[in-house]
């Protein structure tokens, strides 16, 4: 039989299969379905948000509490149950949509045989259910968006949308008029100057709220885990009162605040891949440690008056300033063209300079942390994202560390910067160098011979 014949024979068998297709019973309450269907006992607060009838939800839930989880049985649900129904799942970025994606896809691996055939297609990025319901996963592009009609929208990571108010005043609406559609929000309390904030205050939206405490009620947190909360709780609270309470917060004197950096997080802001070529005009800072703190290396890429974080690496601690070296060196003979390199040389003096130009990196520029030098990277860093020509990529650690850095402004009219006991400062200043080299190597010189500033 030849090939050709024997794939429109299965073709022929799938279309009949088509035809003559009964959908096996199937629980029609939610959480029952999750026992019976998905193999998932769900959680008090997990059920609940299943079994709402609400048309418009807004969730805020402590991390590891199993919201992703939850999101994923609740379009999995309403998919199987409701036929020709169109679900959509929008995250800041591609990447973070799939995480959602991805436990859809774990958990239909999850179905019985005998349940199987309600599913149909599996694809990247979209499922489909054999009753006619879709699944689609998207970003937040508001060209995407446009033209869908939906009957479910689950929106994650809501206060990190850059364009929230055109997403939920001018994109959304439509896409549930003719539906009567259910809506749910989702996100870590991040910023008050966001439609997710309002949301959080609108009478006509459901809150579902799930803390540590109820993780912990609900065995989700092992003993270890909880005690680790505690020191989270005394080293870090801002970062424990948002990811563990569930609550907005933030200090006054914080340098770059977390409206500011959700405003700069991109749909179509990706990191470039280590082991990936690329073309373009390329800026890098590095802050080097060794030991007591982390090496950062990030890369800024310029597209006109535009700039776009789109590498940022931060190895193990210990790693030695010789594999730092080589990281770099790797990237430059990677990717076309890196311009400039600008390296703190506080601790380790001209020879790093002189090492990296040995190894093949001349355009390396090296800068004295002083406190004039710090007041203008982290300045010129600030001035770019206020200006909207800074975009970053959805990366929740980078982030958390940006809205980390502290500032005082001192008597003489300086300002200082600082990070609480226990954080992390790397990834702020390897981007405020980068920056600070884009802004000085603008236009860059022919062949660079390395200094230091």
């Amino acid at each position: 039989m030849s090939r050709n014949l024997w794939k429109k024979l299965r073709s022929l068998e799938t279309q009949i299969n088509d035809l003559t297709y009964r959908p096996p019973p199937l629980p029609r309450d939610p959480a029952e379905f999750c026992r019976r269907i998905l193999r998932i006992e769900p959680t008090d607060y997990q059920r609940r948000l299943l079994e709402s009838q609400a048309k418009r939800i807004v969730l805020r839930w402590a991390r590891q509490t199993g919201k992703t989880t939850a999101l994923a049985c609740r379009c999995i649900t309403h998919s199987a149950l409701n036929p020709d129904n169109t679900t959509l799942i929008v995250a800041p970025g591609l990447r973070q949509s799939m995480i959602l994606g991805d436990r859809i896809r774990e958990l239909l691996d999850r179905i019985p045989r005998r349940h199987q055939p309600i599913v149909g297609q599996r694809l990247r990025t979209i499922f489909r259910f054999r009753n006619g319901s879709t699944i689609t996963v998207l970003p937040n592009s508001e060209n995407q968006l446009r033209g869908f009609t939906a009957h479910l929208i689950v929106i994650d990571e809501a206060a990190f949308f850059h364009n929230d108010e055109s997403i939920f005043h001018n994109i959304l609406p439509p896409m549930l008029a003719t539906t009567a559609g259910t809506l749910i929000v989702s996100s870590t309390p991040w910023g008050k100057n966001t439609v997710f904030y309002a949301l959080n205050q609108d009478p006509d939206y459901e809150k579902h709220t799930a803390t540590w405490r109820d993780a912990v009620r609900e065995h989700r947190y092992s003993p270890e885990f909880t005690t680790q909360l505690q020191k989270v709780k005394e080293s870090r609270p801002q970062v424990f009162t948002m990811e563990y309470e569930a609550q907005f917060t933030e200090e006054v004197d914080t340098w770059l605040t977390q409206d500011l950096l959700a405003k700069c997080c991109s749909h179509d802001a990706e990191y470039h891949g280590f082991n990936t070529e690329q073309n373009g005009r390329f800026y890098m800072g590095i802050d080097l440690a060794e030991r007591v703190d982390y090496t950062a290396i990030a890369v800024i890429q310029r597209i006109g008056a535009h700039l776009h974080l789109v590498h940022m690496h931060r190895p193990r601690k210990g790693t030695t300033i010789a594999s730092a070296i080589g990281y770099a060196k790797i990237l430059n003979q990677r990717w076309t063209t890196i311009e400039a390199i600008y390296v703190d040389n506080t601790k380790h003096g001209d020879y790093i300079i002189q090492d990296m130009d040995h190894a093949g990196l001349p355009q390396t520029t090296g800068i004295h942390f002083t406190q004039n030098t710090k007041q203008e990277m982290a300045q010129i860093l600030k001035q770019r994202m206020t200006e909207g020509t800074l975009s970053i990529p959805y990366d929740r650690d980078t982030l958390d560390e940006l809205n980390t850095e502290k500032y005082e402004l001192t008597k003489t009219g300086r300002i200082t910067f600082s990070h609480p006991h226990g954080t992390h400062d790397d990834r702020f200043w390897a981007l405020a160098l980068a920056a600070y080299a884009a802004e000085k190597a603008h236009p860059p010189p022919s062949r660079p011979t390395a200094k230091t500033i």
